[in-house]
Formats: C-alpha cells, structure tokens, sequence
C-alpha cells in the first residue's frame, strides 16, 4: 500500500481487507494480512495482534511480525502486564514513545523502539489488542494516534464480522503449547524452553540443576509431554522424603511381603514405558545409589528369581552441588554420567526479574479462580515485587500471592499486605506468612524458653497424649526454625533433620495449619 492509499478512507480499507480475506483458507493467514496491512498502514516496521480469552483475562498473540517464533508461543499478557496489558485492561491507547526508559514494557523485539497498544473493544470489553512498532523513537505523533482510534473501531469490526477473532481463538486453545506451563520471557527461560523442544523426542536422560523452589518438577512434567512418552505415565519420587529403607520399597518395590508374599510395584516399575523424575537425586543414599546404577544399566528390576524389562526414560533434579558431592565421594560418578547426560539449568527469580510481574499477575489470576475473587495488585506492589531478592524463588512469589488474595480484605493488593521482608526492610526470611507466627527469633539460647515459646501451647490440657504434646513442641520448633533461616534446607538443618522429613511434619502437623496453606 503506497503513500497516496495509506491516506484513503478506512471504509475503503475495510472493503479491500474483507475482499481479500475471502480468498484466504486459513485463520492463521487471515491473521498475518490483517496484520501486514495494518503495519502499513501505519508505516510500521514490526507488530502483532492478540486475543482476549473469554474464560480468562489473558492475551494471546495469533499473528506477529518480526518475534521469535518460541516468544511468540511464550507470549500470553494478562491484563495490565506490560503496555499490551495496560491498554486492555484501561480500554485506551498506550503510547510508549521510548521503550528503553518504560519500565512496564515488556521487550519481546529487539529492534523496536517505539510502540503503539492499540485495544480492540466490542460492547465496552476488551477482544483484543493490536501492537504497531517502529524502531524509532517518537515515531508515532499525535495524527497517528487519532487514527488509531478510529483505525480500530473499524478493524473490531472485521474481527467480528468475519467471526475471525472467536475462530483463532478456539484454534489457539486447541493448539495450546505443553510448555505454557513455563512462564516467562526472560532469555534464560526461552533457551530452557527451546532446549525442551530440542530433547524431547531423543531418550536422554535429563538432570535439572536449579535452586529450591525454581520449578524443577513443572519443568521435568513439561518435559515429559512433549517428548514421545507423554500417554505413558509420569512419576515423581521425592529422594529426600523417606528414610532410606521406605526409599527403597518407593523406587524399587519388594517381593513377598508378609505373609501373603504380597509384591509392592515400586515407582520404576509404574513408570514403565513412561518418565521417572527422581527428585533432590543428591539426596538417594548411597547404597540405592549403586542399586539405581544397576537397574540403569542392566535395564531390568530384579525381585529374586523374577525380573521386569524396564523401558523409561529418568529425569533428576537437584539444588544439591553433585560436582563438589562426587568430590566427597557423596555421591557416584558414574550415576552422575548415567542421570546427566543433558543437564539443564533454572535461573533463579532474581536473575529474570522482568518476569515477576509476569508471574505475579499469573499467580493472581489463579488464586482469584480457586478463592472466587476478583482482586487486582497495585503498580506500587508490582515494583516492590521486582525489587525483591527471592531467595525462596517462584514458590516463594506464588506463597505469597496466595497470602495476599486470602488475608486481604480490600479489592487492591498494596505494598501494605506484604510482610517486612518483602518490603527491604529485612530479607531474614523467604517464609511468606511471617506475620501470622508467634514466635520472635531468640537473642541467646538461655532466652529461648522465656522469651520465645508459647508456654500456654506446652501447659497440659484433658488430653494427655503424647503424641499431641510432642507435635505441638515440633510445631513450636519449626516456627523458630523459619525465623531464622533463610529456606527449607536452612531449617531443616537448623532441626536437625532432612528437608523430606521437615516437609512431611509441615504436612500432618496439626498445629502447622498456617504453614500447610502456603503449599511449601
């Protein structure tokens, strides 16, 4: 379209999009034209639309120009995310003239410089968002912006007329990418994803290095389905759980068990033809260590005289420094060789911190679904967010916006719903419900009984049981635990006791009723 068209009446640009679109086939191809001459149009270099979902408020891009095809299937704004969001969420044009100093903007291409969000509105709701880009500064002036106003009236009006929009839509959801799962558009995260794509369909074994609560597990989960095992089965088995024997009977499973010679299936065996993730592997102690190496190599779980083939494929994942382990001879160098062939590595939060918002509005979507709510989070909040260290990491930002929606009582979360910590005044802890615990951390050992337990909670009471008045001490020490440390394994160790065993106790206390809700 040549200068003297650019300025013809949008009418007559409705009529020759609506023409042209009759000879195209496919959603995907009408998408990219209706993209390509809207560029034009505008004199843009780069550009995309995106759909609303009606069953939630998030953004899918359904045509683009210019973006990497794993950001393009990466990219799903929820609402106020970036300047896409912002201009869904307000229904008005956002203008960012210099993208380099916005801090709300999302960059997904490099080249671009200057951007319109231009909000596509049907009856008063948002159905989506057309992103016009230059990779110039200040290229669009206050005419182009008018336009665009009218401009997408009129387009709004061809997504719906031509029934375009509900049908890429309902082509997208049926296309969903298995690894959407995997929020983010920091570059770390869209190598990890594009490295996913790469290995799945081979049977390497895959060991996930990452700190506690980067995702390792979603990340082993998203790995299995897209590989060519996804109908099969996928099992988790957490290696730092049970004590050695119970580990044992969970990976291996045993033969003639009492006096029924019952046989119990363990974990590989239902994992057959399917994905093992062995979760905290440095934690497997050292003799299954060596078993484990044996069935890998031999391919088959003996019982006695009976054995089983075992076709599947074994994911890790660790926080542990198997390297400096196998150093202590800790840990075997050859299962190392046999559990890494493909090591990938999760960045932790504070490395991609452009995703918090991402992540933050993600989490507020879920947890508004599962409580009925319908809160929103302040920018104050989000950039008290992204000022954060996270040493918890992503489990750490989902506890917490978990806390913020149940014990808010106001429609917006503000910095005031969150704990010190979280606001610079002390980053002591990565436990997000602090402000719910009794204790105060002890100034010395001989204070501690004076100072910082709850002497009512040891009193007697008509029930004299044991078992209660142990698990009301444990739950008392573990509260002091998370006062002091700075994660799971801190405290663990500060008790005395393995993180597995720490995690269980969380579990089945009944005195821990705060901890249980923060899904540790």
């Amino acid at each position: 379209m040549n200068k003297a068209n650019k300025e013809k009446d949008f009418s007559e640009w409705i009529s020759y999009i609506q023409i042209e679109l009759r000879n195209k086939k496919l959603i995907s191809e009408k998408m990219d034209f209706i993209l390509d001459e809207s560029l034009k149009l505008f004199d843009a270099t780069t550009g995309s639309i995106s759909l609303t979902d009606p069953d939630q408020q998030l953004l899918t891009i359904v045509a683009s120009k210019g973006m990497d095809g794993e950001k393009k299937l990466a990219a799903k704004f929820p609402f106020n995310v970036g300047i896409t969001g912002m201009a869904a969420a307000q229904k008005e044009i956002v203008y960012c003239p210099d993208v380099t100093v916005d801090p709300i903007y999302v960059k997904l291409i490099d080249s671009v410089q200057s951007e319109l969000a231009i909000p596509l509105i049907a009856q008063g709701e948002t159905i989506g968002v057309l992103n016009i880009e230059s990779d110039k500064k200040n290229h669009f002036d206050q005419i182009a912006i008018n336009r665009a106003r009218v401009f997408a009236n009129q387009l709004t009006f061809v997504l719906l007329e031509e029934r375009i929009a509900k049908d890429a839509v309902s082509i997208n959801k049926e296309s969903a990418d298995p690894l959407e799962s995997v929020i983010g558009y920091d570059a770390q995260i869209l190598f990890l994803k594009s490295r996913i794509r790469n290995i799945a369909s081979t049977e390497t074994s895959v060991l996930i290095l990452g700190e506690e609560g980067t995702g390792k597990h979603l990340v082993a989960l998203s790995l299995h389905k897209v590989s060519s095992r996804r109908e099969h089965p996928f099992v988790t088995v957490d290696c730092s759980a049970l004590s050695s024997d119970l580990l044992e009977v969970e990976i291996f499973g045993a033969g003639e068990v009492g006096t029924e010679n019952r046989v119990i299936k363990g974990k590989l065996e239902k994992a057959n033809h399917g994905t093992l993730f062995l979760d905290s592997i440095g934690d497997l102690p050292k003799d299954l260590q060596k078993r484990l190496l044996t069935v890998l190599k031999n391919g088959k779980l003996v019982h006695g005289n009976t054995f089983t083939n075992l076709n599947i494929r074994i994911i890790s994942g660790t926080s542990r420094d198997l390297i400096n382990d196998i150093e202590k001879e800790a840990f075997n160098l050859d299962l190392y060789y046999r559990l890494a062939e493909i090591p990938l590595r999760l960045p932790p939060l504070r490395e991609r911190r452009g995703d918090i918002p991402l992540l933050a509005h993600y989490f507020l979507l879920e947890f508004n679904r599962v409580y009925g709510k319908s809160k929103t989070i302040s920018h104050e909040a989000i950039k008290v967010l992204s000022n954060y260290s996270w040493p918890g990491n992503v489990r750490q930002l989902r506890n917490l916006m978990q806390y913020s929606i149940i014990v808010n009582s106001q429609p917006e979360i503000t910095p005031n719903n969150f704990q010190a910590e979280i606001l610079g005044k002390s980053e002591s802890s990565n436990f997000p419900f602090r402000e719910n615990l009794v204790l105060e951390p002890a100034t010395a050992p001989n204070q501690q009984l004076t100072n910082n337990l709850n002497l009512d909670m040891l009193s007697p009471t008509d029930n004299l049981s044991l078992k209660i008045a142990t698990e009301r001490l444990e739950a008392m020490w573990i509260r002091e635990a998370f006062l002091r440390a700075n994660t799971q394994e801190e405290a663990s160790k500060l008790l005395g006791i393995s993180r597995g065993a720490l995690q269980y106790k969380i579990r089945n206390n009944q005195f821990l009723v705060d901890f249980n809700s923060g899904n540790l």
